[in-house]
C-alpha cells in the first residue's frame, strides 16, 4: 500500500518507475507526469488521511498496531461492531455511483471524444477508499468477512480505474488507448471474483481488447487489430445477452449497446482496410465527425439530442463500410458520379377528391418522397421541412383545372419521377465510390415528412393523408464540384437541402 502515488489521480505508481533514479515519474493510469518528490508528498498526505479515518473507526483506546496481539474473537467483535457498519455505509454510496457511471458507454473510437459521463467522485477519492479498506482488512477474521472486505476494495479500485478512463475519453491524446486498456484489464481482474459483477468484469475485459485494437490501428497495423476488435464484439454480445441475470448491473445495458455498436464499427473499418487497402486512419477521422457535429437547436427537434440516436447512425455507417470492403451491399440507384448520397425513401399514400357534381369521386395515390439523410445539420430544413425533401406538393405544381372539373385527375402531386428513381435502387457494391454517411435516423426522417405534410395540408384542402412510412435508405450517385454536390435524376424536385450541402460539413468514407 505504501508505494508512491500519483498526485493527480491517486493511483499507485508503477514499481519500475518508482525504483528508477529519474526526478520525474509518469502515472500509467492517467498519463500525467510529476516530480518524484511531489508523489512522495502526496503519499504522505494520503496515508495520514487513511490513518485518521481508520482511527475514527476504532473503539476508544484501540490502535491497529495492536492487531497482532488481540485474539480472534475480540478482533471479530471489533470488526462487526465498528468496522463493518462504517465500510458498508461508505461502500453503498460508491457502489451506487459506480453502477450509475457504468450505465454510460466507456469506449470511444479513435480521434473521437466523449464527455457525457459524469463521475460522482474523483479517482483519488476511490483509490483512497481502497487504501482505507486495506488498512482495516487485518480485523476481518473469518472467511466471509475477509471476502467482503476484498470485494469492497476491489470495487473501489475498479471504480477509480474506470473514472480515469472516463477522463481519458474526454481528450484525444497520444497513448490514451494503452492507458485505457491497462486500466480496463486491471479493473476486470479486480471484479472477476466479485459476486454480482461477473458481467461487469467481462465487459471491461472486452473493452480492454477494443483498446488494444485501437492502439494497433493508430500504430499502422489495422490487420493486427481485427482479432482484438472481434474478441471485444463477441464478449460484449455475451454480456448483453446475460446482463439481466444480475438485476443490480442491468442498468448498464444502454452503455453496452453503444459500446457494441462502436467496437463493431471499429472492427469493420479495420477489416475493410485489411481487405481493400482503405486508409483506416482517414476512415476513423471521418467517423469521429459524427460525434463532433453540433445539431441546430430548433423548436420541436429535441429528438436530435436523444442519447441513443448516434447508435443507429453508427449502425448505418457500419453497413456503408461493410459495402466498401466487399462484405456487403447497399441499395444504389443508377446514375453517374463517384460519391454516393444517402436518401430516406418514404412511402406515402394519400387520397383526394376530384370532379364536380355527378363526376365527383375520390382518387387514391401512392407516391415516394426522398429525404436527404443529412438534413439534420441544416437549420433551414428543420424550420421549413419543404426544403428538406422532394417537395411533391409544391404550390408551383401546375393544376389540371379541366381534369379537376371532369374528375379525370390521377394525382395532385408531382413525384412520379421520384418513384421511378427509388424503385430502380438495387443492392450493389459501391466499388471505388466514396459514401456520405447518413446523419439522421428513420424516426427523424418520418418526423420531417410529417411536418411537411402538415405544412402542405393548409394549401391542399382536398388532400387526405396517411402516416408516411420509411421503406429504406438508398444511395444516389453524385459528383463533387468545389464544395457543392451535383445530383442528377431529380429534375425540378431536387431538394433545396442538396443545393445547400457543403461537403466540408459531411462525413464521407
Amino acid at each position: 500500500m505504501e508505494v508512491l502515488r500519483c498526485k493527480y489521480c491517486g493511483a499507485p505508481l508503477d514499481r519500475g518507475d518508482v525504483e528508477a533514479d529519474t526526478p520525474y515519474v509518469t502515472c500509467r493510469s492517467c498519463g500525467t507526469t510529476q516530480q518524484r518528490i511531489d508523489a512522495k508528498a502526496y503519499l504522505d498526505q494520503v496515508m495520514a488521511q487513511v490513518r485518521s479515518w481508520v482511527s475514527s473507526a476504532m473503539p476508544g483506546g484501540f490502535s491497529m498496531t495492536q492487531v497482532e496481539n488481540v485474539d480472534s474473537i475480540a478482533r471479530h467483535n471489533i470488526f462487526v461492531t465498528n468496522v463493518k457498519p462504517r465500510v458498508t455505509a461508505e461502500m453503498a454510496e460508491y457502489r451506487f455511483a459506480a453502477n450509475a457511471l457504468m450505465s454510460n458507454p466507456l469506449f470511444v473510437l479513435p480521434f473521437s471524444v466523449d464527455g457525457t459521463a459524469k463521475p460522482a467522485h474523483t479517482p483519488a477519492a476511490a483509490f483512497e477508499l481502497d487504501a482505507k479498506i486495506k488498512s482495516l482488512s487485518p480485523l476481518a477474521v473469518d472467511t466471509t468477512d475477509r471476502a467482503e472486505m476484498a470485494a469492497a476494495g476491489n470495487l473501489a479500485r475498479a471504480y477509480a480505474l474506470i473514472i480515469n478512463n472516463v477522463n481519458l475519453m474526454r481528450e484525444d491524446k497520444p497513448g490514451r488507448y494503452v492507458m485505457m486498456g491497462n486500466n480496463f484489464s486491471q479493473a476486470s481482474e479486480a471484479l472477476a471474483k466479485a459476486s454480482g459483477y461477473e458481467q461487469v468484469s467481462k465487459r471491461l475485459g472486452a473493452l480492454a481488447d477494443a483498446c488494444k485494437g485501437c492502439e494497433k490501428v493508430l500504430n499502422g497495423d489495422p490487420a493486427g487489430s481485427v482479432s482484438h476488435f472481434d474478441r471485444g464484439v463477441a464478449a460484449l454480445r455475451d454480456v448483453k445477452s446475460g446482463i439481466f441475470s444480475t438485476p443490480a448491473v442491468a442498468v448498464m445495458l444502454q452503455g453496452v449497446e453503444k459500446e457494441l455498436s462502436q467496437v463493431g464499427i471499429a472492427a469493420e473499418v479495420a477489416r475493410s482496410a485489411q481487405a481493400t487497402g482503405m486508409d483506416a486512419l482517414k476512415a476513423f477521422s471521418a467517423l469521429s465527425g459524427i460525434t463532433k457535429i453540433e445539431y441546430p437547436n430548433v423548436s420541436g427537434w429535441n429528438i436530435l439530442r436523444s442519447k441513443g440516436r448516434n447508435a443507429e447512425i453508427f449502425d448505418l455507417a457500419i453497413e456503408a463500410i461493410k459495402a466498401r470492403s466487399g462484405e456487403g451491399t447497399i441499395p444504389v440507384a443508377p446514375g453517374d458520379g463517384d460519391v454516393l448520397y444517402p436518401f430516406w425513401d418514404i412511402d406515402l399514400r394519400y387520397s383526394f377528391t376530384t370532379g364536380a357534381l355527378w363526376s365527383k369521386k375520390s382518387v387514391e395515390v401512392r407516391e415516394d418522397i426522398l429525404v436527404p439523410a443529412d438534413f439534420t445539420v441544416d437549420r433551414i430544413c428543420l424550420a421549413d421541412p419543404s426544403s428538406g425533401l422532394t417537395d411533391i406538393f409544391s404550390p408551383k405544381v401546375k393544376k389540371d383545372l379541366l381534369g379537376s372539373l371532369k374528375g379525370t385527375e390521377k394525382s395532385i402531386s408531382a413525384g412520379e419521377g421520384i418513384g421511378l428513381l427509388s424503385e430502380s435502387a438495387r443492392p450493389n457494391s459501391p466499388g471505388g465510390r466514396r459514401i456520405i454517411i447518413p446523419l439522421s435516423t428513420k424516426k427523424e426522417a418520418e418526423q420531417l415528412t410529417e411536418n411537411y405534410l402538415t405544412q402542405r395540408e393548409s394549401t391542399h384542402s382536398k388532400l387526405k393523408l396517411t402516416k408516411p412510412f420509411v421503406k429504406q435508405l438508398i444511395y444516389v450517385p453524385c459528383r463533387v464540384s468545389g464544395t457543392s454536390l451535383v445530383v442528377g435524376g431529380f429534375g425540378s424536385l431536387l431538394p433545396q437541402r442538396v443545393m445547400r450541402a457543403d461537403v466540408r460539413e459531411l462525413v464521407i468514407v
